[in-house]
């Protein structure tokens, strides 16, 4: 499940989240790769380690892109066996 947290603090589960300034790359990559809008080939179950992969290279698509995107990652895998933390760094520049 994916949580979108607003700072007013109120969430809500969406199948995909993302705000701020580079949501406009982020969020029409996601609903293709992870929901599977309007695509024809099967949709198959991503286990949480593919999801990670694919959502990192969504922010590298979104920093190349987009001047305000951050220089780093944070992603949290919540398991019933505990919070995985990813960091991943995205420029350099």
């Amino acid at each position: 499940a994916v949580y979108s947290y607003y700072a007013i603090g109120s969430f809500e589960r969406t199948p995909v989240t993302a705000t701020g300034s580079g949501q406009s790359f982020l969020i029409p990559l996601m609903d293709n790769v992870i929901t599977h809008k309007n695509r024809n080939d099967e949709n198959r179950p991503l286990p949480a380690e593919e999801v990670v992969e694919i959502v990192k290279d969504a922010f590298v698509t979104a920093g190349e892109r987009d001047i305000y995107t951050g220089d780093q990652l944070e992603i949290m895998v919540i398991r019933s066996s505990g919070i995985t933390k990813t960091t991943f760094q995205l420029k350099a520049d």
